[in-house]
């Protein structure tokens, strides 16, 4: 309680700090008097704003399982603190019209910076950054599970043991789930205690291609594994629609001569289309350049695509070298059906072939590149690619993503991957 009370007094100094510092920003001293008078006289309740925006979001609570919970946290209140203040100063504009909107704006980040790095520092000091994780079972668990002083490990035998631990942040699932009473009741313990359930590799490539006595549960829990909060899924979204347009502006010259050679080279459409099969099992149609033969698999049927295939032509070649053959792409990103990161979206017929397509894969987007496609190549196995897939669906975030489109770079470049 002590600790809770030195940060609201603490974020009551720093919002004001935040607001001269902003002020310091946008007109530099001496501070425009009609200007400064306006925000002395709000300021008050200013303050009663925005630390009620940030108790909503439970800014002060005991334990943080992560600085980026704490980050989320913080911004979403100082963002709604935002948001009311203008309004506020709106409705009140007869007697606080001076106080310029742009100081609100420059001071959201001002504030957002200078609150998250000090309450942070006085958290970590104080040991309450701590992420609870419980591990289900006697396996292995290393590959997953961080060694870190701020990872709080406990294991337990059974599942019902679940029960009294309410404030776990990470349920690790270590030994195989036979039992479907089992299953069903981790389902619903990961619903109430909003715990994210990680499983070790070797119980996910057990799990995957089964159906447990003929259940579905196993459909069931790709419902939730993988799925982020509501505010990484936003971010991870506007990821995806913001480098998405970006690309497509930069990559507008390279396309135009991609169009005019791939006309110019061989018979066929420019555009291939394809279905493939996306979260959920939805069938969406992919976009990218052609690179084989017109019919290519008219008389071999479907075939997966190998480092040396004789269909593709000269042009094709070329693009699939420099990865330049999936931009078209960005168009299913930014129509929702794909995402920048994620697991490679196969072809129906192969998701039918391979059991280890099926399943928990597809409880994400499908992604333009993934851990499969920045470690290994081209032609790499299904069975091989899903252990690539497993670890990114169990580790899936806005900044994973981000570091996976950063170490796409190079490997186009070194041409590997894909």
């Amino acid at each position: 309680m002590i600790l809770q009370i030195i940060l609201f007094l603490t974020n009551i100094i720093l919002i004001n700090v935040g607001f001269v510092m902003t002020f310091l920003v946008r007109y530099g001293f001496p501070f425009p008097e009609n200007n400064f008078i306006a925000y002395k006289k709000s300021f008050l309740f200013l303050i009663l704003i925005y630390i009620s925006a940030l108790s909503f979001f439970r800014v002060y609570k005991s334990r943080f399982s992560s600085s980026w919970e704490l980050f989320k946290r913080y911004f979403s209140g100082l963002f709604w603190g935002t948001l009311l203040s203008v309004a506020f100063v709106y409705v009140f504009r007869v007697q606080w019209g001076a106080f310029p909107t742009s100081v609100f704006a420059i001071s959201f980040f001002i504030n957002l910076l200078l609150i998250f790095k000090v309450n942070q520092f006085i958290l970590k000091a104080k040991k309450r950054i701590k992420k609870q994780v419980i591990i289900l079972g006697e396996g292995n668990i290393d590959d997953i599970v961080s060694k870190k002083a701020n990872v709080e490990r406990k294991r337990i035998d059974q599942i019902r043991e679940l029960l009294e631990s309410p404030n776990v942040d990470e349920i690790v699932v270590s030994e195989k789930i036979t039992n479907v009473e089992d299953l069903n009741l981790l389902l619903y313990l990961e619903q109430n205690l909003k715990a994210e359930i990680l499983f070790s590799p070797s119980v996910y490539m057990n799990l995957l291609p089964e159906r447990i006595n003929g259940n579905s549960s196993i459909e069931l829990l790709s419902t939730f594994v993988g799925k982020q909060s509501d505010l990484d899924e936003f971010f991870i979204t506007i990821l995806d629609i913001s480098i998405s347009l970006i690309m497509l502006i930069l990559a507008a010259v390279p396309m135009l001569i991609i169009f005019i050679l791939i006309k110019l080279t061989s018979r066929g459409t420019i555009i291939y289309k394809q279905e493939r099969i996306g979260k959920d099992g939805i069938v969406f149609t992919l976009y990218k350049f052609r690179t084989m033969l017109k019919d290519a698999e008219k008389t071999a049927g479907p075939v997966l695509a190998s480092r040396n295939d004789p269909r593709v032509t000269k042009v094709g070649k070329i693009l699939r070298t420099t990865r330049l053959d999936e931009l078209p792409q960005l168009f299913n990103i930014l129509r929702g059906q794909m995402s920048l990161v994620g697991p490679r979206p196969e072809r129906p017929h192969f998701v039918k072939l391979h059991k280890t397509l099926q399943g928990l894969r597809l409880a994400v987007k499908p992604g333009l590149t993934g851990l499969a496609q920045i470690r290994n190549f081209y032609d790499l196995h299904p069975k091989h690619k899903i252990k690539y897939d497993y670890l990114y669906i169990q580790r899936r975030s806005p900044g994973l993503n981000l570091k996976i489109m950063l170490q796409t770079i190079p490997v186009v470049f070194s041409k590997k991957g894909w």
